[in-house]
């Protein structure tokens, strides 16, 4: 299998040696400041909601932005054998071309609000997440959100059996 380039399909080189990402990665420093980086977390306004997997309980963030669930890979190993883990790996990309390459993904059963619910979960390095678990949209295959002041509230959709 040919390998190329995410980014401009050049089969010359690989993504992380892609011209093309330099030249819009590397932001322009002041010549003579010092330059300090901050990544500051707002906890106010994040929809956060206690999870179950397994015996472990997490606090994931509901990121209604993101196709995908994804867990911290130091949380994972606590709940799942790694052995368990797909082998395929995958790049997930996110705000300002950032991305993550996966290091697998599992399916799991978690429990919020007293239903159980089956997802796939993307197995992120720990220094690529914030939060011990994030669930995506694809829980909206399973159940409808609401989302009040108090928080965030899950309805598991109700499977009618048609009888014929």
């Amino acid at each position: 299998m040919l390998r190329k380039c995410f980014i401009c399909n050049s089969p010359k080189h690989l993504r992380y040696n892609c011209p093309e990402v330099k030249k819009e990665s590397q932001p322009e420093r002041p010549s003579n400041s010092e330059v300090q980086t901050y990544f500051v977390l707002p906890q106010k306004g994040l929809h956060l909601k206690d999870i179950t997997l397994g015996d472990k309980t997490i606090s994931a963030l509901i990121d209604t932005g993101s196709s995908v669930s994804r867990i911290r890979e130091d949380v994972s190993t606590k709940i799942v054998d790694q052995q368990k883990f797909t082998k395929k790996c995958n790049i997930l990309s996110g705000i300002g071309k950032s991305y993550a390459l996966t290091k697998g993904t599992f399916k799991h059963d978690l429990v919020v609000d007293e239903d159980r619910y089956s997802l796939t979960w993307y197995v992120v390095p720990t220094k690529h997440l914030n939060f011990e678990g994030i669930i995506g949209t694809d829980i909206l295959e399973k159940a409808s959100l609401k989302l009040t002041e108090e928080g965030v509230v899950f309805h598991k959709h109700e499977v009618q059996k048609v009888v014929l």
